[in-house]
């Protein structure tokens, strides 16, 4: 008891160095410099479609980083916090090792979208994104493991899960927009037709999660609320940008109708983790002093540890 993993203690430290070189990348991408031509918002303007919102909306990623820092802060920490049974980290281990492993090409496909992105390359740029929001789906596949798994021992880790899903929301609107300029400027599709196509992706998605982490996922992600601000201030930027009042065309009437959507989503959803909080709280017949960390373990697979 009280001893280091030197796997596990690897797997995070590898992430650390591979978050904190994505991090420079990510800077010199915003002001041109290093392997960057131009700036990531330039880029942006050059390829402009009727679902990008406006340049504020952007700011985002500062709160973006934050969060994600604040992830990793929480994670590291657990190197020099004990529980009874050892170093938090590990004992038990509820973020596994796949979770790292997705982390780690995640930052990597990051890296290589800003990159392509910074090139004109759209079609790649795309597949990048595709591979990014992956990861992150694989990340919270194995977070919402490691609760079926530990139960209680997982359920303070809310900084972990919110910091992934407000990546994954943002990427997976990113995505949406890198959708709409391969429709429009690849495959030679009306600007009109390839947001349609986008805004119609992002209902879909919207309605689909909603449903999910309502009646399927509850146990698992309760506490997650940061999807839908995230989305309702993506719309407000696409509303201050692409909503003409005098002559609103399809896409217009789709986001006001989206951002009504989102909001309304976003209001019952909290209402929702506020009853079930009251009246249906979570592991409150399970104490991780019931549960044996070691013994779990040793059950799962070696990615699932």
């Amino acid at each position: 008891m009280g001893k280091h993993n030197p796997g596990r203690l690897a797997a995070i430290v590898v992430s650390v160095v591979s978050f904190a070189i994505s991090l420079v990348f990510n800077g010199l991408s915003v002001v041109g410099l290093g392997p960057y031509d131009t700036t990531t918002g330039n880029v942006s303007a050059v390829f402009d479609t009727q679902i990008t919102p406006s340049g504020w909306t952007f700011t985002i990623w500062s709160v973006i980083y934050v969060w994600l820092i604040a992830m990793m802060t929480y994670i590291v920490t657990g190197l020099c916090r004990k529980n009874g049974y050892g170093y938090v980290y590990c004992s038990p281990a509820v973020l596994p090792y796949g979770f790292f492993i997705s982390w780690c090409l995640n930052l990597c496909f990051n890296i290589g979208w800003l990159i392509v992105w910074d090139k004109g390359i759209m079609i790649v740029a795309l597949v990048f994104l595709v591979l990014v929001i992956c990861t992150n789906y694989s990340m919270i596949c194995f977070i919402c493991h490691g609760l079926h798994v530990y139960g209680a021992w997982l359920k303070k880790y809310h900084t972990v899960q919110n910091g992934v899903m407000i990546y994954t929301t943002w990427t997976t609107i990113a995505t949406l927009i890198n959708l709409t300029i391969v429709l429009t400027y690849d495959v030679g599709m009306s600007p009109l037709d390839a947001a349609t196509i986008s805004y119609a992706f992002l209902t879909v998605v919207l309605l689909v999660w909603f449903a999910l982490e309502n009646f399927v996922l509850d146990k698992h992600v309760r506490y997650v609320l940061v999807i839908y601000p995230v989305v309702i201030w993506a719309l407000t930027g696409n509303l201050d940008k692409n909503f003409d009042a005098e002559s609103p065309n399809r896409n217009g009437f789709f986001i006001v109708a989206l951002l009504a959507l989102a909001s309304v989503l976003f209001l019952v959803r909290i209402v929702l983790v506020i009853w079930r909080h009251i009246k249906q709280p979570l592991y409150t017949d399970v104490s991780p002093e019931a549960m044996e960390p070691t013994d779990i373990a040793e059950k799962q697979k070696k990615i699932f540890r």
